[in-house]
């Protein structure tokens, strides 16, 4: 699983398309204008008006009848150019590719990957050529043979020929698509060994978010570099608070199949020493934790910052009164000495306020309210944004600094006065799954059940909200207290509720009578409270950190969540891996671990790879006419056949140039430092002034390798649905499917629009 899908942006791509578009429409115009103006002086304006004029008047008189006989015409001369003769070089090889792919691959996997890919491939790249050669030649055939002078002197308009043409060649390549798809998906149900046909399935992965946390206990943005050069994968540590953490959104009692939850992960594991026998050949050991960390999630941030990392660990640690000191603290260090404050903190306080307040909005529930403290929050964050406007904050002078401390205040003062409140309703639940293996050369794809009642021996905060809440229920049923002392009932009670074992209610009633004899509790209006008026939660927390609820059954204190209900917040599930052996590491990435769905048949995710290939195609065609309306048939197979190459092959190396992220100078630089035999880390010998001017020259290289990335199609989007299928996995609509069609009409609609204009304007020359 190489591949980390990303939903399209449709709002965005489209507001990028209109801006290249009116330019490209805007500079055509300016040339054609300047053009007319050259050759005719004065008299090109009306010219150029009186065209336009005659262009727009065709696209506004266009008839469907006339269109669709045009494509008539197109699809017979296609059929009688033996445009269908692919079939047979199709069938001879699959008639002989079997002897090659059957048992080709011991993996199962690997097996139907195999099969799968081969079909694909070939139909593409079989149909490519035939597709090139056809759009690009019928026009220019047209013209020698003077076969277009006979349809343009009809009412037949020059903008419907080229849609004719392209409908026409469209349909025919449809067409073989279709058959081709069929014959193949057939071959592959029947060619595919026996025991690997279980594998022929679509996933339906749920990807998340991944993020790290390193032996710290800090957050990070990436793990471990362990000298891999393939940066695909980060590594957490073995044996250390290192974590790798997957936030899912969205998940549901429809993500389970039967009562589970299928986990799949394909992590990698690292050694820096060789390990026993047992362990190379059972592998390194990890484990899965499922996490509620409310006060994590929502004060996490805060430790990007060195100034409030220790606030953050006592946010983290439920401690919110001493948090609120150390803010007072930092907002007085703000207030006096705020050049004092490194500006990475001050970005710090300002992503964690941001953090904060967003995840307290989705911390509300019936029983809390978080959206004064989100507000106070967002506040902090707002003012200490305005940082980052360098001229902003230099005439504000030090009443920024006064706001900034300001707001830090009133989020210190909440968080005192309302640190019970918080602590109630921002639990930390961890509940750690069965250790897990993970070997170098590992088999297969790993998958885990997550009963949706998960059973767990409970750590000291879960335990301590369990009874404070179990106690608190019956407190107030009036089912603990009877008269001056424990209820006699009290046992039968908990037996009742089957959710606290025999051994672990004695001990509980006889930890409860204790406290209640020794004046820790005392019993008021029939009610069981704590003598020093504290909630129940600390209470119980107290009593288990000092361990005097120690269980004497063998398993412990058993406790039982529900998945949804007690797991996830809003739709969010936190899944945190770790790796168990010391000296070892284990690699991931985002799409190393997923929530599988219910799976889809075989053919739900071929046809989607189908469909991606066909509009492909299609834009090829479109790209065929439209060159061909320029230049002639030759030249219009080399043009087409470029774009296609560089548009599959080399559009993302045009982009990381562009962007900058590829390393290298630019063209002229490099070949100086060629002449020169020097390295461009040495640089050229030149003076500054040079250097500067050869910068220049490369940065206009650069401007004009932009506009071609703009203009060539990325033909890779295409093939994104069939590395998917190959995979194993279903085809996502918002990452392969939609940008599929939206990168065919896309280039589709101001390629018509320019091989209209073309056309029009062409003289149909003979030779």
């Amino acid at each position: 699983m190489d591949f980390n899908p990303v939903p399209f942006d449709f709002a965005g791509s489209f507001s990028q398309w209109l801006i290249i578009v009116g330019i490209l429409i805007g500079g055509s115009l300016g040339l054609s204008l300047l053009l007319a103006v050259a050759r005719n002086g004065a008299s090109g304006v009306p010219m150029f008006t009186r065209g336009l004029t005659s262009y727009l008047s065709d696209l506004g008189s266009l008839s469907l009848r006339r269109i669709l006989a045009i494509t008539s015409l197109t699809f017979k001369e296609a059929v009688r150019r033996k445009a269908l003769l692919i079939f047979v070089v199709f069938a001879v090889l699959l008639m002989f590719a079997g002897w090659f792919l059957s048992n080709s691959n011991s993996r199962a996997e690997l097996q139907a990957n195999v099969h799968i890919t081969f079909v694909l491939r070939t139909i593409a790249w079989l149909i490519l050529p035939a597709v090139i050669f056809l759009s690009c030649w019928g026009i220019p055939e047209d013209i020698r043979l003077r076969s277009m002078h006979t349809v343009v002197t009809k009412p037949a308009r020059r903008m419907e020929i080229v849609l004719g043409r392209m409908l026409g060649f469209g349909t025919v390549t449809i067409l073989v698509l279709c058959v081709m798809g069929v014959i193949g998906y057939v071959w592959i149900q029947r060619q595919i060994p026996e025991n690997v046909r279980n594998n022929l399935t679509c996933r339906v992965p749920v990807f998340g978010h991944l993020l790290f946390i390193d032996t710290a206990g800090q957050p990070s943005y990436t793990g471990i570099n362990v000298g891999d050069t393939w940066m695909y994968r980060s590594y957490v540590q073995g044996n250390s608070r290192a974590r790798a953490v997957w936030m899912f959104s969205n998940v549901t009692p429809d993500a389970l199949v039967g009562d589970v939850l299928r986990l799949e992960s394909r992590f990698e594991a690292f050694r820096t020493v060789k390990g026993s026998e047992k362990s190379i050949r059972e592998g390194i050991e990890g484990q899965f934790t499922l996490v509620k960390n409310a006060r994590d999630e929502a004060f996490g941030g805060f430790a990007l910052g060195a100034s409030t990392r220790e606030m953050a660990d006592l946010l983290r640690e439920g401690q919110f009164r001493n948090a609120a000191d150390k803010l007072k603290e930092f907002a007085e260090k703000i207030r006096t000495k705020p050049k004092d404050i490194p500006d990475p903190d001050y970005a710090g306080l300002a992503g964690g306020a941001q953090q904060a307040s967003g995840a307290l909005k989705v911390l509300n529930s019936d029983t809390h309210n978080f959206d004064e403290l989100s507000q106070l929050f967002k506040d902090l964050f707002d003012t200490t944004f305005q940082l980052s406007d360098r001229k902003a904050a230099a005439a504000a002078g030090n009443t920024i600094f006064e706001d900034i401390a300001a707001k830090c205040d009133a989020v210190a003062d909440y968080l005192k006065t309302n640190a019970d409140d918080l602590l109630d309703h921002m639990p930390r639940l961890e509940v750690p799954l069965p250790t897990f293996t993970v070997t170098e050369f590992h088999e297969g794809d790993d998958i885990r059940e997550v009963n949706r009642k998960l059973e767990f021996v409970a750590d000291y905060e879960t335990l301590g909200r369990f009874l404070a809440k179990t106690i608190s229920r019956l407190n107030d049923a009036g089912k603990v207290v009877e008269g001056d002392s424990i209820s006699p009932a009290f046992l039968d009670t908990l037996a009742e509720e089957k959710e606290i074992s025999p051994l672990n209610a004695e001990l509980l009633l006889t930890v409860l009578t204790e406290q209640l004899q020794s004046g820790a509790l005392r019993v008021a209006d029939g009610k069981l409270a704590v003598a020093d008026g504290r909630r129940w939660f600390p209470f119980f927390d107290d009593l288990v950190r000092r361990e005097l609820l120690v269980s004497q059954d063998s398993e412990g204190w058993l406790l039982t969540l529900d998945l949804f209900e007690d797991l996830t917040t809003a739709g969010f599930l936190r899944i945190e891996v770790s790796c168990l052996n010391d000296q070892m590491y284990l690699g991931m990435a985002r799409p190393d671990l997923f929530i599988r769905l219910p799976d889809r048949p075989f053919y739900v995710g071929y046809t989607k790879a189908i469909l991606t290939t066909g509009l492909m195609l299609l834009l090829v065609v479109v790209i065929g006419v439209t060159s061909s309306c320029v230049v002639k048939g030759p030249v219009s197979v080399f043009l087409t056949l470029t774009m296609f190459i560089v548009g599959q092959f080399f559009h993302d190396f045009m982009l990381r140039i562009v962007s900058g992220n590829e390393q290298g100078l630019g063209l002229i630089e490099s070949a100086a430092l060629i002449w020169q035999h020097r390295n461009p880390s040495v640089g050229l010998d030149a003076s500054e002034a040079t250097q500067k001017f050869v910068q220049g020259i490369d940065s206009v290289s650069t401007g004009f390798l932009a506009g071609v990335s703009r203009i060539i199609p990325d033909f890779s989007v295409f093939g994104s649905a069939a590395a998917h299928v190959e995979k194993g996995f279903d085809v996502p609509l918002d990452a392969s499917v939609w940008p599929s069609v939206a990168a065919f009409f896309a280039f589709m609609i101001p390629c018509v629009l320019l091989a209209g204009a073309c056309l029009k304007f062409r003289e149909l020359e003979s030779k």
